[in-house]
């Protein structure tokens, strides 16, 4: 029940560091049934009690990567509203699944009312764990683990979620912090005309403190700071530390697979995807020279549409997305296997594949009617009854950049839908938008707000 199996998964660069290769653990499956059952309990009790910080996006239901994108961004976009640059530090922790103290995390978790009996089960789950490495056929002796989550169980990011659920309280509340799992990353709002970082040293210093308390390890080497300012004056903010150690002032950054940059313009993850979609747009096409039109669509979306698709709610409406769009559209000719010069638009209804635009006012459009409670209408400001009353209010905002991106688009385009659409449970909205958007074929989504009747 406590045993695990290792085998050391080569990632790269020297096959003599063991730093090099990826521990992948297996354990048995009667173990797993148990996990499961205490996951449920744990689950419920966290859930029902409200006792998971919200601003941890990391293995929780109903939300995603995507989720943690959007409020980054919204607090950068609220900083420049007030007139304020954004100091973003992004975390790298090593190895932290690795690093949980069993005692402290027991603690923790009597802190969060699982005592008793519960509390005496985790303790036995988490201690007297043995491993053996197996390499090329032969097994290791067993070695007892005395810190770390179990890795490759169910339990063990969800034990971690609880273990870092207090850092939150550790930074000043003008101060906005992002967790997805073990992915820290904190914004810092400073009077972009005398920047003064005391405040901000000392909330790292407070984070730091937390990170050694808790046995977790800070990497100052591959942990980013970024500005984000509207302004193209560069001027000197000073510098953030920890301890003795500078941090890294940089450009542009990845923040849970999507590349940042210090002006939120997207031009260098739109570069870095494009330079990806090719490969498999090429990949599809010389698919389809040995295969059925059946056989490169399932190419085509496990290697094209799905890696398009990952957070194109963030950066859907950048001006070099065409880019992107022509690399679609080389891939649905490569399926078909029509010339360059043919139009492909009749082709995406014909294979049921959605445009790029299409994709984007469709994620955007789920993100509303998830997130609806969120939103103003314009009746919550009025009490007149028109005919707009219903329509979401668009915040007046005094930068246009922030007028033209998420938020503003996603009101735009969900005030465009009929009121019968907007009433649909979730499964069937998203089937019926789906499926419009897929026979609408549009090419850009400005397309989408200049038809009188999108949705005929």
């Amino acid at each position: 029940m406590k045993l695990s199996k290792i085998t050391p998964l080569f990632k790269a660069g020297s096959e003599s560091d063991p730093s090099n290769f990826r521990p992948v653990s297996v354990l048995p499956a009667l173990s797993k049934v148990f996990e499961k059952i205490m996951l449920d309990q744990l689950s419920l009790h966290f859930n029902k009690n409200k006792l998971l910080h919200n601003k941890q996006y990391g293995f929780t239901k109903g939300r995603s990567t995507i989720d943690a994108g959007v409020k980054l961004i919204s607090d950068i976009f609220n900083a420049w509203e007030e007139s304020y640059d954004g100091v973003g530090v992004f975390c790298d922790l090593s190895k932290a699944f690795d690093c949980v103290h069993p005692d402290i995390l027991v603690g923790k978790l009597q802190h969060y009312g699982v005592d008793g009996k519960a509390s005496s089960l985790m303790n036995s789950y988490l201690k007297g764990r043995i491993q053996r490495v197996h390499v090329n056929g032969v097994t290791s002796p067993g070695s007892q683990v005395s810190m770390g989550v179990p890795q490759g169980s169910i339990l063990g990011p969800f034990l971690f979620l609880i273990y870092i659920n207090d850092l939150p309280f550790f930074v000043n509340e003008v101060h906005e912090m992002v967790l997805f799992a073990d992915d820290t990353s904190l914004l810092f709002k400073v009077n972009r005309n005398n920047v003064l970082l005391d405040d901000v040293n000392n909330s790292i210093s407070r984070i730091v403190n937390w990170f050694n308390v808790n046995n977790l390890l800070l990497n100052e080497n591959k942990t980013k700071c970024i500005r984000f300012t509207t302004t193209s004056v560069k001027r000197d903010i000073g510098n953030l530390k920890i301890k003795d150690s500078e941090l890294n002032f940089v450009d542009k950054t990845v923040f849970l697979g999507i590349t940042i940059d210090s002006k939120l313009q997207w031009g260098p993850h739109i570069e870095t995807l494009s330079n990806r979609l090719s490969s498999a747009a090429y990949a599809v096409k010389k698919i389809r020279q040995f295969t059925d039109e059946d056989t490169a669509k399932i190419v085509y979306h496990s290697y094209f549409h799905s890696v398009m698709s990952y957070g194109i709610l963030l950066w859907g409406a950048a001006a070099e997305v065409q880019s992107i769009f022509v690399l679609q559209k080389r891939a649905v000719r490569g399926i078909c296997c029509v010339s360059p010069r043919e139009s492909v638009r009749n082709k995406f209804k014909e294979l049921n594949i959605m445009t790029l635009s299409g994709q984007y006012i469709l994620e955007a459009l789920l993100y509303v009617q998830k997130n609806i409670n969120d939103f103003k209408t314009n009746g919550d400001f009025h009490q007149y009854n028109t005919r707009n009353r219903t329509n979401l209010s668009v915040r007046p905002t005094r930068l246009q950049k922030i007028n033209h991106s998420l938020y503003g688009n996603c009101i735009r385009f969900y005030n465009k839908l009929p009121s019968e659409i907007r009433e649909l449970s979730l499964n069937k909205f998203k089937a019926l938008v789906k499926r419009k958007l897929i026979n609408k074929a549009f090419y850009k989504f400005e397309d989408y707000l200049n038809d009188p009747n999108p949705w005929d």
